[in-house]
Parts: C-alpha cells; structure tokens; sequence
C-alpha cells in the first residue's frame, strides 16, 4: 500500500520548528554563559562603565635595541592595584588590610591613596602574581586590578642615561628622558622599533672600569665614552652616578648626563687642536721653538705651567709637555679668526646634533678677545662636552674628517667634512702616540692595541673663580693608532690625591689608568687586530728617527 502524501509536509514542518528550536536554545546558552563569565571574573578587574579611567587594552610601545639586538627596553602587560574611593566605606580599615597583604606597601602610603577625592585611582603598580592573588581574596570593595603597559629595562643602570626611561600616563607610557623621549613617536607604534649604535659589552666594560676609578679616588662623578671615529656611532656612552629605569624615583642634576651635557673646559686635550691648526695652517712645524721659559703677563692676566721645563720648546714638546705658555703663544700666531674656524668645522662652536634631548650647548665667549685666543689654545674659555671633544679629536685620527656623531645604528655613510689634511693628521697621530710614550698618558699604553692620546686637568669654575680643589681630569684616546678606528674618552668629577698617586690628583693618575683597563678589553669584543712586535713602525714614515733629537731635548718626561 501506498503511503499517505498528506504525512510528508506535516513531518517537515515538525523538523524546521524543532531545528529554530534547538537554534535558538543554543544561542541563549552561548549568550548567557558570556555574561555570566562577565560577571564573574572580568568585572571585578574593570573600572564601573560610567568611570573608567585607563584602558582595557593598555597600549604597548615598540622595543629599543643595541647595535647587535639586544634588548635594552621592552613592554610587557602588567596588574595595577586600583581603587574607586567613592565605593569604600572604611579607608582606614581598607587600608590595612592592603598593607598587611602587600609587605611592601605602607599603611600610610595606601591610606593616602584612598583618601584622595577623586572616583579613580592608582594604589600601586607591577603587582607580582602573587601579589594579585593576595589582593583578590581580600575582596575588598572598592579595590580592583587594573591591566596596563610596563616598561622593562633588562639592563637596568647600564644604559640609564642613553635608554632614558618613561613616566606612566592614562595612553600607556610616555618617553621622558634620553632615546626613550626622543623617539617618543616612533616607539609609540608598538610594531616599530629602535635600533642604537650602542654596544652592550663596550657599554658593561666601560662603566665598570669608570665606577672602580670613581670610587677608588672619591669622585662625585665620571663620564665615558666610546665612538667609531669612522662612522660616528657612539658605541657606549656611561655618565656616574646613574639610576634604574625600572624606578619612577626622582633624581636631581647629580644624576645628569654628564657624557652629553655637561659643558666645561677640558684643558690640555685643546692643544692636540691648536697644534694641528698650526701645522695644518702653516703656522708652525713640529720643529718649531716656542719661549716656555717663563710666564705670559698679557692682558691683566698671568699664564703659566703646571709643572714647567723653564725653556725654549718644540712644538712637539709643547704637546708632550703640556706647556700652557707654549700653546698660548701658538694660539696667538694662529689668530682668532683661523682658530675659531677651526673649532667650528670640529663642532665645538654649536650644539651637537645627537639624538638626545640631553645634549649640552657649549659656552662660547662673547666677544672673543684676544685673551680668549690665548686660553683657548690650552683648554680655558670655551665650555663644550666631553661628546664634543672626544669627536673632535676623533678627527684628528680619521685622515682630518669629522663625522658626525650619532647614537643610531648607521647603515650608510654618514655626512663628513674634511677639517684637516691627511698630512696633518698623520702627524697629529704621531703626536698623540708620543703623549703616551714619553708624556701623561703612559699608563694607557698596552702591548696588544697601541694608543695615541693627550690628558687635560681642568679647575672647576665656582661663583665666578677657578677653585684649586675642584677638578676634571680627562683622557682622550684613540686605539689602534697605527690604524685608528676607535675614541675612547674618560672624565672624573673632582677626583681625590692618593697616597698611591703621590698627592697628585691630575689625570695621569686617575683617568688615563681607567682608559688603559678598557681598551684591551673592548679590543677584542671590537675585532680589533693584536698588535705586532713592531707595531709603531709606521711612525717612521712621519717623523723618521734623526729628527727626534731637534724635536725633544729632555727625555726624563
């Protein structure tokens, strides 16, 4: 028998309203369960609707990085304690209750923060887990958690002034010092990154060098600076005492940069300067002899030696000797004009343009006079940074070019300008390796990367005076100087005498031992080739050996 047809569209009927059924049963199920995870879990974290104060989806920021791609800052989600005051009936109970939960947060600290009048507040930030979960099984109300964006800075004080550090803000953290506020609008995109020309080994070796000196003599302070005179990279640049990062804790101008910054005069390191502005201008040779034998009376002032050959010297000897009479007189024969051209193609006349807004303007005399000439040509007068001149004298060793500096990685040529012919900087190279053969910077010498530099003891100017108790002492140097590549410049704030260093406080003593300990450290880290057994056989070729005898008399320094 056939089957009924009228059964067909009653059965599909049945089927379409039992599948809407199902549907929308599911769809109820699906919707509920979301809410009751809502108010379960996620409301207890968040601001009420009507008085959110920080986002939900903390805005991250996008990572610094060394030249070799270490990090040197990143972002990661954090849990802030927050509170709502209007909705907590008891602050001073609250408050102990968080204080006893949370060790390190005071009574008082948690009872002011809940105290203040406002519908949203932070308690404190970078809860640990454990830290959380010890406030969730308070359940307290009133009191919550908040997602936000945490910067970390794995290497903490290493890299604290270059690095800078950021303050929070409601949009996620902002830049408020060193690269980290410079490039504020690029590492706002959390999809771009940073990439400095800063080494991190150089960076370690440096500072750890430059802290031992400056505890061991006492300094308030120190700087230092590594550079690829080449490129103009700045690879470590360390500025004591420094801070972490990682802390929001204030810091006074103790704690400036002193590398970039800082602006003073940086004495007896100018007269590798005067002295290739006179060789390169024709105004002296090496051989020619300067009347050392007594001091200046020009002016209404008194220039003298610190310790004085009393006599007649070579230009040679005046670098060596680090004669203040000699190099004023040979400031005085280049003249104002030829000098300070000079000193402006070297940037010393104007602010570097470095990518940080911690960077010092040097202190230009206005007018120059002809005294100032003379000052200058020993290091008094003019004010720049240690930055400046460690670059400076970096072009004294790159064939006469000065590049500029930089703190980003470069991947192109860089810019130059020529300020001094080859000739002369190969004589200037010479110049600077018998600084440390025979004079002041000896103790920076090592067998495995041959050096080349000058040391410069400057007074401090205090209300106006030069006080004899307060100084900078400095090294600049440049490594290897058969092949130079590298500068390397070392600063102490007013460094103590020591028994050890025979009373002396000068910067033979303290600042140029500090260069001697980095150098074969970072040589190696640098790829720098060892040394030869007759390594300063290229100086020959400059100054053959028959003319030493016209150039130095004394040979005791």
């Amino acid at each position: 028998m056939k089957p009924h047809r009228s059964a067909s569209p009653a059965l599909a009927l049945a089927r379409t309203r039992l599948a809407f059924g199902v549907l929308a049963f599911s769809v109820s199920l699906v919707v509920l369960t979301v809410k009751l995870v809502d108010l379960g879990t996620l409301t207890r974290d968040r601001p009420p609707p009507t008085e959110k104060a920080v986002s939900e989806h903390p805005v991250e920021r996008g990572d610094i990085v060394d030249r070799n791609g270490r990090l040197l800052a990143t972002s990661v989600v954090s849990r802030a304690l927050v509170a709502w005051p209007p909705q907590i009936d008891d602050v001073e109970a609250a408050a102990e209750q968080l204080s006893g939960a949370l060790p390190w947060l005071s009574f008082e600290e948690a009872r002011q923060r809940l105290s203040l009048k406002q519908k949203f507040v932070f308690v404190a930030r970078r809860l640990t887990p454990r830290d959380q979960k010890a406030v969730l099984d308070l359940g307290l109300p009133g009191i919550g958690l908040e997602s936000e964006d945490l910067r970390i800075y794995p290497h903490g004080q290493l890299t604290a002034h270059v690095v800078g550090r950021t303050k929070p803000s409601d949009g996620g953290p902002v830049g408020n010092a060193g690269a980290e506020r410079r490039f504020n609008a690029i590492l706002s995109d959390p999809t771009q990154s940073v990439q400095l020309s800063i080494d991190i080994r150089v960076q370690h070796v440096l500072r750890e060098e430059l802290a031992r000196a400056v505890e061991h003599f006492s300094a308030i302070g120190g700087a230092g600076l590594a550079t690829d005179i080449r490129t103009g990279e700045v690879l470590a640049m360390v500025s004591l005492p420094d801070f972490d990062p990682n802390r929001q804790a204030k810091t006074g101008e103790e704690y400036a940069n002193r590398a970039s910054l800082l602006v003073a005069e940086m004495g007896s390191t100018f007269k590798l300067l005067t002295l290739a502005t006179a060789l390169d201008r024709g105004v002296s040779r090496l051989t020619s002899r300067f009347d050392a034998s007594a001091p200046i009376k020009a002016f209404g002032h008194r220039i003298g030696d610190y310790r004085g050959q009393n006599r007649v010297l070579s230009a040679a000897e005046v670098v060596v000797h680090s004669s203040n009479i000699g190099a004023a007189r040979m400031a005085e024969k280049i003249g104002a004009e030829t000098f300070k051209e000079v000193l402006d193609g070297l940037g010393l006349l104007s602010r570097p343009a470095l990518e940080l807004p911690e960077v010092g303007h040097p202190i230009v005399p206005r007018p120059w006079r002809p005294l100032t000439t003379m000052t200058v040509g020993f290091g008094h007068g003019l004010s720049v940074s240690p930055l400046q001149t460690a670059s400076a004298i970096g072009a004294l060793a790159n064939d006469g070019v000065a590049v500029p500096v930089t703190l980003l990685r470069r991947s192109n040529p860089a810019p130059a300008r020529r300020v001094f012919s080859s000739e002369t900087s190969d004589k200037m190279r010479w110049m600077m390796r018998q600084v440390v053969l025979r004079g002041s910077g000896s103790r920076a010498d090592n067998d495995a990367y041959p050096v080349g530099g000058k040391t410069g003891t400057a007074e401090k100017v205090v209300n106006g005076r030069y006080d004899r108790n307060k100084r900078l002492s400095s090294f600049v140097g440049v490594f290897p100087i058969g092949n130079p590549r590298y500068a390397i410049f070392v600063m102490l704030d007013e460094p103590k005498a020591l028994k050890e260093t025979y009373g002396f406080a000068t910067a033979a003593w303290n600042a140029v031992p500090v260069a001697g300990a980095v150098i074969p450290r970072i040589g190696s880290m640098l790829g720098v080739p060892v040394a030869g057994p007759d390594s300063d056989a290229w100086m020959r070729r400059i100054v053959p050996d028959r003319l030493l005898d016209r150039l130095f008399k004394d040979e005791e320094a």
